[in-house]
């Protein structure tokens, strides 16, 4: 049998297949036209897509100089789009978490966009980083370990200088401070500067002081100054030189 015939032959058996089952044969060439069609990535990628439109943050706390912080309250504050938000200037949304006992922290989940994280400790001063941008897909480490200063206890100060005759400072004096008003006793020495300047740092508590300005050669000068808190004293001690 020839290739003509042959092919004759075929296309009589479809006729005759269609002729008996019409709706058999279009179902059959609906259902090979589908499979051809072309399927959309992005649906194959949805869920991928999903998990990848935030992005986050991450690095590690610790004292000034000194060991790893735990339980450091870190807090991601979002900053407006400037282009785009007619509200320029207030926050739009904030993010918490915790360092643990490594002092290593992560903001997860956060949209994309540029944050200003804080740092808060009981007994340590607060501290705030520059605008970070988070990218969709993307975590992103800080680039330096965090450091959080102690903060210290309010403290008073008594400052002056040590004077001979009227105007004429007196380097190398001693200064001594006692407290005088039957409190806990303290004691306290210095040197007077090239300038005649000492200061004494103390606690900030109600309390009476005697301080007292010596030098070889010359008469001593005594003031005494009742401390409220926390405060600045100034006081100028005059030496009178000896008969």
């Amino acid at each position: 049998m020839t290739h003509m015939k042959r092919e004759t032959l075929n296309r009589c058996r479809w006729a005759s297949i269609a002729a008996r089952s019409p709706f058999s044969f279009s179902a059959l060439l609906l259902a090979g036209l589908v499979l051809l069609l072309p399927v959309p990535v992005h649906t194959l990628g949805q869920n991928r897509q999903v998990i990848t439109e935030t992005g986050s943050l991450r690095g590690r706390i610790r004292e000034q100089r000194g060991k790893a912080l735990a339980g450091v309250k870190v807090e991601a504050t979002r900053q407006p789009d400037t282009d785009r938000s007619p509200e320029a200037g207030s926050p739009v949304g904030t993010r918490t978490t915790e360092s643990n006992s490594q002092g290593e922290f992560l903001l997860g989940s956060l949209p994309p966009g540029d944050y200003v994280l804080s740092f808060s400790l009981s007994g340590y001063r607060t501290f705030t980083t520059r605008r970070l941008t988070v990218t969709a897909g993307e975590s992103v480490r800080l680039s330096r370990v965090i450091e959080l200063a102690r903060e210290e206890a309010p403290y008073a100060v008594i400052r002056g200088a040590v004077l001979q005759g009227v105007g004429f400072t007196m380097p190398n004096a001693l200064v001594t401070l006692e407290r005088t008003d039957g409190g806990r006793k303290f004691r306290q020495r210095t040197i007077s500067r090239e300038g005649g300047e000492f200061a004494f740092r103390l606690r900030a508590e109600k309390a009476t002081y005697r301080v007292t300005a010596s030098s070889p050669g010359w008469k001593p000068a005594t003031q005494e100054i009742e401390i409220e808190g926390d405060e600045v004293r100034n006081i100028a001690l005059v030496l009178e030189p000896l008969p």
